[in-house]
C-alpha cells in the first residue's frame, strides 16, 4: 500500500477519468507545492491542526508559546501556530464549474473544509434509503456553508473519479434521483463474474471498497494537511481473511485444439485462453487477499493523512421468517431491521471520527463534522525524531496556561528513506518565460550571499528615502557588533548631484532604520558606509529612476522567535516567521489587488489580503502574511493600485530558506 504513495500526486491529473493514472512525473519543487513536507536537518516539518476551546467557542488570540506538543509523548518546540477563523471567510468565490485540479488546489487551503460522501449502494434496500437520503440532503441544507468543499461518490466508482468542490445543489440533485441509488456494475465487476464467480461476489465488493477507500484517502494525504471528513453510508466494510479453500479451487476448461500451423500439427490457441488466465489469477488473487489486513491498513493510512471516518451504520434488513435464498418469496415476506456495526465503530474511533446509527437521527452525529473542523489553530513544528522509518506517530497538544489537552490532528506518519529521496530530488525547470518585472526584483535576491558584511534594503516614500540595515544573525551572535556603529547614507542622480544625506546607529542587535528627506531631484544611486572600530563597509544600491505615481516602496518587516516587528533589510525568511509590509500610497485608491507569485510569475492560491490604515503622513496599503504554508524557494509579492484612470505596480521578492 506504501508504495502506491508516491503515484498520488501525479494520479490527481487523472481525475474524472475511467483509465488507471499514467506513470508518476517528476515531484513538484515546493514553490509549486507548499503542502510538501519539508525538511531540515535530518527533521520533518509537521501541521498540526488544533481546536482548543472553552464552552466550545474557539479560543482566539493564541500564539506558539501557548501551546506545549508532544510526539511520541517527547516534547516538541512549536515554530508557528496560525489562527485559521473559518467563521469569518467571506463568501464563496469559486467559479460555478470547478475542475477536478482546481477542487484540490483549494481542499490544500487550509481556510477550506472537506467533507466526503462515500455510499455503498448495495447497503440499501427501496425502503431503506429514503430516510438515509433526506437526513443527508438535511444535513446539506443546514450545515454546510460556502466554504465547504463537498463530493459524492460510490463504492461501485474508483476514486479517479472524484469530482470535489461540487455545488450544494448539485450533490442534493444526484442524491434525490430515484435511479440513483441502483448499483452499477463496473467493467471490472462483470468481467470477474463471467469467470464464474458469483460465490465470491461479496470479496469482489470489499476489493472495490477498499480500493476506491484507501485510493481517497491516500489522494488527501497528499494534497491536505488539516482534516478531511469521509461519510462512509454502508452497512459494513468486509473483515474477512483469506479462504485457502476458494484459492486451491480449478477452474473447468475445455480441452484445447488441434490444427495444422505452418505444415506442423500444434496446439491452436482458443480465443478464451487468455480470459481463463485472468480468471485463474483472479480466483487466487482475491480468495488469497487478507481484508482484516486491508481494514487495519486503512486505518493507519487515515492515521497517517489526517483523515476522519464518520460512517453512517445501515442496519441489515433481515426476513422475518427463515426463507430461501432466491426464492419467489424472499421479494415480498416481510424483512425488520437489524443493527450492525460491521466493524464501522473501529473505523470511527481508529481515525478519530464518529459512529452514526442510521436508526438514530443521523443528523445530529452528521453535526459533529462540521463542530470538529471548525475555525482551528495550525501548528507548525520540526520533529527531533531523525528516523526515517515511515512509522506512524502519536501527536497530543496542551494548553500551557492550564495544562488541559486540546483536541489536534492525533497521529502523522514518518517519512521514509524512499519519501526523503523523492523530495530532495530536483525537478526539471519548468519552460515559463517569466515577466521582466518578476526577474527584475527576483535579481535583488542575490545580495544573499555569505560573504555579505550587512544588507540593505532602501525605498523611496514621497520624499522620504527609507534605509533599513540589517547584519547577518550568525556576526551578531558573535558579538562583533555589541557596541553598534555608525552609518553615513549619501544619495544621488544619474548626473551625480546629491540630493540626500543623513546619519544614524547601528544598535547592538545587528538593526538600523533611517529616514532621510530627500532635497532634490529623485536620486537613483545610493551609498550606505557602515563605521565600526575604525573600519568602513559600504554597500551601494541602485534604484528605479521612474517615480510611483500612487504607491512608494514598501518596508518590511519580520515577526518570529527573535522579535516582533524587526525592519527587514534581507529579504530571506524561515517558515516561522511573518512578513508584515507597509506602502505609502500618494491618495487612498480606488482598488487594490495583491498576488503571491512564485518565481515564473504564477499565481499561487496562497492569498493575501492588503487593508487600508489611515496614518498622519496619508493612507498605508499594509498586509501581513503568515509564510508557514510556502516551502523553500523564491517567491514575489505584487501589489497593483488603481486610482481613476492611473495604475501602479509595485513588486518585492522574498526567500524562503
Amino acid at each position: 500500500m506504501g508504495s502506491r504513495l508516491a503515484l498520488i500526486v501525479v494520479a490527481v491529473l487523472a481525475l474524472g477519468q475511467q483509465q488507471p493514472p499514467p506513470p508518476p512525473a517528476p515531484p513538484p519543487t515546493a514553490a509549486q507545492d507548499p503542502q510538501r513536507p519539508v525538511f531540515r536537518g535530518g527533521t520533518q516539518y509537521v501541521r498540526v491542526d488544533a481546536y482548543p476551546s472553552i464552552e466550545g467557542r474557539i479560543i482566539e488570540g493564541l500564539t506558539a508559546d501557548d501551546f506545549e506538543l508532544f510526539e511520541d509523548g517527547k516534547p516538541q518546540d512549536v515554530a508557528a501556530a496560525d489562527f485559521v477563523p473559518f467563521d469569518e471567510l467571506p463568501e464563496d468565490d469559486r467559479g460555478v464549474n470547478v475542475t477536478p485540479r482546481e477542487g484540490l488546489d483549494l481542499a490544500a487551503d487550509s481556510r477550506y473544509r472537506v467533507i466526503v460522501f462515500v455510499v455503498d449502494r448495495e447497503s440499501f434496500d427501496r425502503e431503506q434509503w429514503p430516510g438515509v437520503r433526506d437526513s443527508l440532503i438535511k444535513f446539506l441544507e443546514t450545515e454546510v456553508t460556502p466554504r465547504d468543499l463537498l463530493a459524492l461518490i460510490t463504492t461501485d466508482r474508483q476514486w479517479s473519479n472524484l469530482a470535489l468542490g461540487k455545488r450544494v445543489s448539485e450533490v442534493q440533485r444526484e442524491l434525490d434521483a430515484p435511479e440513483w441509488i441502483a448499483p452499477v456494475m463496473s467493467e471490472e465487476r462483470l468481467a470477474l463474474l463471467s469467470c464464474g464467480m458469483d460465490a465470491m461476489h461479496g470479496r469482489i465488493r470489499a476489493e472495490e471498497t477498499y480500493a476506491l477507500l484507501e485510493g481517497l484517502v491516500q489522494l488527501f494525504g497528499q494534497v491536505r494537511e488539516d482534516r478531511t471528513s469521509i461519510v462512509y453510508v454502508a452497512n459494513g466494510l468486509s473483515r474477512q481473511g483469506p479462504d485457502k479453500r476458494a484459492a486451491e479451487q480449478r477452474s473447468l476448461s475445455m480441452p484445447a485444439s488441434v490444427g495444422l500451423v505452418n505444415g506442423r500439427i500444434q496446439r491452436v490457441p482458443r480465443a478464451n485462453d487468455m480470459h481463463q488466465q485472468f480468471c485463474k489469477n483472479e480466483v487466487r488473487r482475491l480468495a488469497e487477499t487478507d481484508f482484516n489486513k486491508r481494514f487495519e491498513g486503512l486505518i493507519d493510512l487515515a492515521r497517517a493523512s489526517n483523515v476522519a471516518f464518520y460512517p453512517v451504520a445501515v442496519p441489515l434488513m433481515v426476513p422475518v421468517l427463515p426463507v430461501q435464498r432466491g426464492s419467489v418469496m424472499a421479494k415480498t415476506v416481510a424483512k425488520i431491521p437489524v443493527r450492525r456495526d460491521g466493524g464501522l465503530g473501529y473505523l470511527a474511533s481508529g481515525t478519530d471520527g464518529l459512529l452514526i446509527p442510521a436508526m438514530e437521527d443521523i443528523n445530529r452525529g452528521l453535526k459533529r463534522i462540521v463542530q470538529d473542523a471548525t475555525a482551528h489553530y495550525l501548528l507548525g513544528y520540526y520533529s527531533t525524531n531523525p528516523k526515517a522509518d515511515g512509522k506512524i506517530r502519536t501527536i497530543k497538544v496542551r494548553l500551557k496556561n492550564s495544562g488541559s489537552v486540546v483536541r489536534s490532528r492525533p497521529f502523522y506518519r514518518a517519512p521514509t528513506k524512499k519519501d526523503i529521496k523523492v523530495l530532495a530530488e530536483a525537478a526539471p525547470k519548468p519552460v515559463i518565460v517569466a515577466p521582466a518585472y518578476v526577474v527584475t526584483a527576483l535579481d535583488t535576491l542575490s545580495k544573499s550571499r555569505p560573504s555579505a558584511q550587512f544588507f540593505t534594503h532602501v525605498g523611496i516614500a514621497a520624499s522620504t528615502l527609507n534605509v533599513v540595515v540589517e547584519v547577518p544573525q550568525a556576526a551578531v551572535n558573535a558579538g562583533r557588533w555589541r557596541d553598534g556603529g555608525s552609518l553615513e547614507v549619501i544619495a544621488d542622480t544619474n548626473d551625480g548631484v546629491t540630493t540626500a544625506m543623513g546619519r544614524g546607529r547601528l544598535t547592538p542587535n545587528g538593526r538600523a532604520m533611517l529616514q532621510v528627506p530627500i532635497t532634490g531631484p529623485r536620486p537613483t544611486k545610493v551609498l550606505v558606509r557602515l563605521r565600526v572600530d575604525g573600519e568602513s563597509i559600504v554597500e551601494r544600491i541602485v534604484l528605479s529612476p521612474e517615480p510611483s505615481p500612487l504607491a512608494g516602496d514598501p518596508i518590511g518587516y519580520r515577526s518570529g522567535p527573535r522579535g516582533l516587528a524587526i525592519p527587514v533589510g534581507l529579504y530571506e525568511f524561515a517558515r516561522d516567521e511573518k512578513l508584515r509590509l507597509d506602502w505609502p500610497l500618494t491618495a487612498k485608491p480606488d482598488k487594490l489587488e495583491l498576488k503571491l507569485l512564485d518565481r515564473y510569475g504564477q499565481a499561487l492560491k496562497h492569498k493575501v489580503t492588503p487593508t487600508i490604515q489611515e496614518t498622519a503622513d496619508g493612507p498605508h496599503a499594509v498586509v501581513e502574511a503568515s509564510l508557514s504554508p510556502l516551502g523553500r524557494g523564491d517567491y514575489v509579492i505584487e501589489l497593483v493600485v488603481t486610482r481613476g484612470a492611473d495604475t501602479d505596480r509595485k513588486v518585492l521578492a522574498f526567500r524562503m530558506k
